[in-house]
């Protein structure tokens, strides 16, 4: 089956701010296709067009008898039990059911031809295989069999999503769309969720872990800043396909802006030309314009014509051209001391709950780029609070005197009023044009400064943060989870600048390539509070 889209527009009335043009695709519903861009480039907004939620301004999508199935959603949690939840989400099955029940149980034939009905819907949906379905359904996600019969509410939430993800392709005739479904999942549970998806197909999946897109992707669709462009192949041949495009571009940009430059002078002096009546052409002058000289002017004009048509042609081959913005590092580096933190024997554990943080020894040093790693709920973010000093433990940490630490969380620091006001002092005005040069690199739109942050995106204040913390003179950065809702650009950005500039830091991080490219130790946090420190170089 396929999903046909024909001369496409779409842009949102309140803003003029043409999202799609002319679009023209053919989406194969068995493709297990990746949905890539850099954040607003429209890719939530291209789901929605395909389940009807927004119409396009202009043009049609049209496609065979299929269902659009989007993840994440509102669950009906009608029921307690986790798989009579999961029989209500895919089609109302428990609902069915329960009115069948009723029927029989009361023996009312006035109702007989409801049962009828309710019999054919049932048996349409598959309701009399699927409790077998749900089971083997949740063996391919790895979830234990015992965890169909507890209450869906004591599930954990990755237990959760993974339930969720399985309802949708458990859905009659569907082709299912997932928007970030490894949001908020720990390593093992991303994995889970690709083993499963390595054997489904007929999805498109947009997602920013570029491990997990080679794991579940047969095609990539990007879309890019003037085109959209579907290859076969995953994250990674995209990504050395779009490399080799970039080199070509970088190579001949200088070229066409020459190029572009030399025909707009022909086209200057061309129309100068054709403004003169070409009376040297001639010996005897004269006020009127000979037919000789109408034709050399009808030639000039179409002269610049082809230059301008040349001109625009040379252009539109640096549309998609996007310079890449290299993000500096750049740390104090002014601490006398090698060691910059020290923790020993270290416990931790909250008011009235069991130990989080047991037997913590660990020295920081210059250099170190610590990634802390574990499933969720260990207590990575308790040991990053604790490290950077936002938590205290009745065995005291010790620091450096004079270090400087900065820190970026998972909820921002800054999330109302206006930027310009947290610069208002002289001693700032250093530290504005820092954190104004970052924001550039990363990509913050035009108008971000006259915007109160209430109106930014999540992705926009997590910029504005990291921004932020870039810019505070500092000996050490604590990153806790940099990348959530950042798109692979934005990823890789920032792990080529660590890798360029070495700087101090620790962070938390779900996305394994990033961890594992740019750290040099790591610290594994158990669910019995232990603590493993390796060196991975």
């Amino acid at each position: 089956m396929k999903v046909v889209i024909s001369n496409m527009s779409f842009y949102y009335s309140d803003h003029y701010n043409t999202i799609f043009e002319n679009v023209n695709l053919i989406l194969d519903t068995d493709w297990s296709l990746g949905l890539i861009g850099r954040n607003g480039r429209g890719k939530s907004t291209f789901l929605n067009l395909l389940m009807g939620k927004l119409v396009p301004v202009s043009g049609k999508i049209s496609m065979e008898v299929i269902s659009m199935e989007y993840f994440p959603y509102k669950v009906n949690e009608k029921y307690d039990k986790t798989i009579d939840v999961i029989k209500e989400n895919i089609g109302g099955l428990k609902t069915i059911e329960d009115i069948m029940e009723e029927i029989i149980a009361t023996n009312d034939e006035s109702r007989y031809n409801v049962y009828s009905d309710m019999q054919e819907k049932y048996a349409e949906l598959s309701g009399y295989e699927m409790k077998a379905r749900i089971l083997k359904e949740m063996a391919d996600m790895n979830l234990d069999e015992k965890l169909a019969y507890r209450d869906f509410r004591t599930l954990s939430g990755g237990e959760k999503t993974r339930m969720m993800i399985i309802v949708l392709f458990l859905r009659k005739s569907s082709f299912v769309l997932l928007d970030e479904p490894t949001n908020h999942l720990d390593i093992d549970g991303k994995e889970m969720v690709a083993e499963y998806l390595k054997k489904k197909k007929g999805y498109i999946v947009v997602s920013h872990d570029r491990d997990f897109l080679d794991k579940v992707t047969n095609h990539i669709m990007s879309i890019n800043k003037t085109d959209i462009n579907i290859e076969k192949g995953n994250y990674s041949t995209w990504r050395k396909n779009m490399d080799m495009v970039e080199e070509y571009e970088i190579k001949t940009r200088d070229k066409l802006e020459r190029e572009i430059k030399q025909l707009e002078r022909r086209s200057k002096q061309t129309r100068k030309w054709a403004s003169v009546g070409n009376t040297q052409k001639y010996a005897f002058k004269c006020n009127s314009r000979s037919n000789g000289c109408r034709s050399y002017m009808h030639q000039a004009k179409k002269s610049e014509g082809n230059i301008l048509e040349n001109i625009d042609t040379k252009k539109k081959l640096l549309l998609n051209y996007e310079e890449a913005k290299d993000l500096q590092i750049i740390q104090n580096q002014i601490v006398d001391d090698e060691c910059l933190i020290k923790a020993g024997k270290t416990c931790f554990a909250y008011p009235n709950s069991r130990i989080i943080i047991k037997d913590l020894n660990v020295k920081i040093h210059h250099g170190d780029r610590i990634w802390i790693k574990g499933n969720n709920g260990v207590g990575k973010s308790t040991l990053l609070k604790l490290l950077s000093g936002e938590l205290e433990t009745d065995k005291k940490i010790e620091y450096a005197e004079g270090v400087k630490i900065s820190v970026s969380s998972q909820e921002t620091l800054w999330a109302s009023d206006f930027i310009n006001e947290r610069f208002e002092t002289k001693e700032k005005e250093n530290q504005l044009q820092l954190f104004l040069s970052f924001c550039d690199m990363f990509d913050l739109p035009d108008n971000f400064l006259t915007r109160p942050l209430e109106t930014y995106s999540s992705v926009e204040l997590k910029k504005v943060d990291i921004a932020r913390t870039l810019s505070e003179g500092n000996d050490i950065l604590f990153f806790d989870e940099p990348l959530n809702f950042m798109d692979v650009f934005f990823r890789e950005q920032l792990e080529r600048a660590i890798l360029e500039y070495e700087p101090t830091i620790v962070f938390v991080e779900h996305d394994s390539r990033f961890g594992s490219n740019v750290s040099n130790r790591v610290i594994e946090v158990r669910n019995n509070g232990e603590v493993i420190i390796k060196n991975t170089l």
